[in-house]
């Protein structure tokens, strides 16, 4: 064990030297000592392995940890990226963080001054700003940018643009349209998120007994199978609805 202690050691201060010789931000030294062999692997893979397809798991946990840390630093990069160059790459980049900031008119006002020329019809645009009005409670404006993106692009994440065309018609008040678009997704969609959200809509309809059928069948597959982290979140919020639905009904 000592020994194991002393390489650990070592290998912090190795990377923390490489931190400060290479000007790394100082945050990194909270990073690699708090987390002793996972934040020097963390940094490894962030600031100098360039991600590859089996390392963004990983990769992730550690941007997330640097986000916690250090909440600006994507926005400060972005925003510089942005007024160097005011490329249609550029302006999606910050939108998406605007976006996932709460800074939605702010978001819709970057999309719309990128859709011009050849990327008017751009999926990762067309997404990014249907997802921008759906948050802004632009809900019919959404639906109609992923009708564009369905005509264009209809193989382009198919499910979840589907899905929050739905969710759409729903928030805006055509609730049979919703019910038939996600009853059509029920069998083929990937993941738990389709059943709940069917739920959501049957009960908000006021037909409890469905909805409840139905919050049992996500608890139930999450049960009896093994699902990821997303998944997890469904099948949690599947529990919650269904407690909350019983303790009213009681």
């Amino acid at each position: 064990m000592p020994i194991m202690a002393g390489i650990i050691i070592l290998l912090q201060l190795t990377v923390v030297y490489h931190a400060f010789k290479n000007r790394r931000p100082y945050y990194w030294i909270f990073v690699i000592m708090a987390f002793p062999i996972m934040g020097a692997l963390i940094y490894f893979l962030v600031e100098i392995m360039p991600g590859s397809r089996s390392e963004r798991g990983l990769k992730k946990i550690g941007n997330d940890i640097v986000k916690a840390i250090n909440p600006d630093r994507d926005m400060k990069r972005k925003a510089e990226e942005l007024a160097i160059c005011g490329s249609v790459e550029n302006k999606l980049k910050m939108a998406d963080e605007l976006v996932e900031r709460g800074m939605f008119d702010e978001a819709i006002d970057l999309y719309k001054s990128a859709r011009e020329g050849h990327y008017y019809f751009a999926s990762d645009l067309l997404y990014g700003f249907a997802r921008a009005r759906f948050f802004n409670g632009e809900y019919l404006e959404a639906r109609k940018l992923l009708g564009e993106l369905q005509e264009h692009a209809p193989r382009y994440y198919p499910q979840e643009v589907a899905l929050m065309k739905a969710r759409a018609a729903a928030k805006f008040g055509d609730r049979s349209i919703a019910r038939a678009e996600v009853e059509m997704l029920l069998d083929r969609f990937v993941g738990l998120e389709a059943r709940y959200r069917y739920a959501e809509i049957l009960f908000e309809d006021g037909q409890a007994a469905r909805a409840k059928a139905e919050l049992e069948r996500v608890i139930d597959h999450a049960k009896r199978f093994k699902i990821s982290a997303e998944e997890k979140t469904w099948a949690k919020l599947a529990r919650q609805g269904l407690a909350s639905m019983t303790a009213a009904a009681a």
